[in-house]
């Protein structure tokens, strides 16, 4: 059978000269019955025989009541080598009564929640004023909406409504006189009467079959100029009312710019030298709007409600807005 000390407070067999718990670190002298420490009295550790405990009798013997619980509580710990107090549960300072703070996770920070805002777009392309979507919806025009522009002409009094959902932004045009033009980022379908904005030109797609030609119920043709191969015609619609020039697509496809292109407006300061292109489909039920790399984008009046994205731009009226919902 193997002797030694029996820790009482984690049970760990020592050899019998081990004073320390080697496990737990709990000291193992057995009580004192003698006056010193020849006579079995309490053992002195290094740091006892340096800096004795208060109330001690000189070398070693009984120590004062109370002071074995104080030494051999499990709650305090000693260092095997030093016999110094280690840093344990009865060092630990107890919470404030009012419970310790909770530690908040990072990403409570993204579940706030999204409040769109439309920014104004200056002449000079800088930022203007900021306008914060708070409501569930909100209306822009000239006098009777949450968001007016008096000086604006172009709009109507009650021109378009924006619609909050779930972080979502929807924005439709209420039957105003100009619409609602949002600037595409990608190749874009457009139908016959398709409105599209390319620089300060707003024009109109007409994309239905010509006349075939033949003659009336009395046999007569109609005279007039040669019949063009292009699938579709785009029409300039003038400020005020009014039709401006017609041009027909170059067969399948139609350029527009400020020079060498199908339709060219060289005295427009905001279109670029080649700012947009129309093809027809290959099905041919309509026509594909591309912008090429123009500097102010191209524009098409949205028909029905539609979703809106961080960074997006419309105008309405004459106000140039950006998105921003990030």
């Amino acid at each position: 059978m193997q002797l030694g000390l029996a820790c009482h407070v984690c049970g760990q067999l020592n050899a019998l000269s081990v004073q320390v718990c080697m496990r737990c670190g709990t000291v193992l002298a057995p009580a004192p019955v003698g006056g010193g420490p020849a006579a079995g009295g309490y053992p002195p550790t290094a740091a006892r025989a340096q800096s004795p405990l208060p109330g001690a009798p000189p070398g070693g013997g009984v120590p004062p009541a109370g002071l074995e619980d104080l030494e051999t509580s499990p709650q305090q710990r000693f260092d095997p080598a030093t016999g110094q107090p280690l840093p344990g549960a009865a060092d630990q300072t107890p919470p404030p009564s009012g419970g310790a703070a909770k530690t908040m996770f990072f990403g409570a920070l993204q579940q706030q929640p999204v409040v769109p805002r439309l920014v104004v777009i200056k002449g000079e392309g800088g930022d203007g004023a900021t306008y914060h979507l708070q409501g569930t919806t909100t209306t822009i025009g000239r006098s009777s909406a949450d968001i007016t522009f008096s000086e604006d002409p172009f709009l109507s009094p009650e021109h378009a409504k924006f619609s909050s959902q779930n972080g979502r932004l929807f924005v439709q045009d209420l039957e105003s006189n100009n619409g609602v033009f949002l600037r595409i980022k990608k190749p874009t379908p457009l139908y016959d009467g398709s409105y599209l904005l390319v620089g300060e030109q707003l024009l109109r797609l007409v994309h239905h079959p010509f006349g075939d030609g033949a003659p009336n119920d009395e046999g007569t043709y109609f005279y007039g100029s040669p019949r063009p191969a292009g699938e579709f015609q785009v029409i300039q619609r003038l400020a005020g009312g009014g039709e401006g020039r017609i041009v027909t697509a170059d067969g399948a496809s139609l350029s527009m710019g400020r020079e060498g292109n199908t339709i060219n407006f060289p005295d427009d300061r905001f279109i670029s030298g080649h700012h947009a292109r129309l093809d027809a489909s290959s099905d041919g039920d309509h026509v594909i709007l591309t912008d090429t790399g123009s500097r102010n984008g191209t524009f098409v009046r949205l028909t029905g409600a539609q979703e809106l994205f961080h960074g997006d731009y419309l105008f309405v009226g004459q106000q140039l807005l950006r998105v921003e919902i990030a």
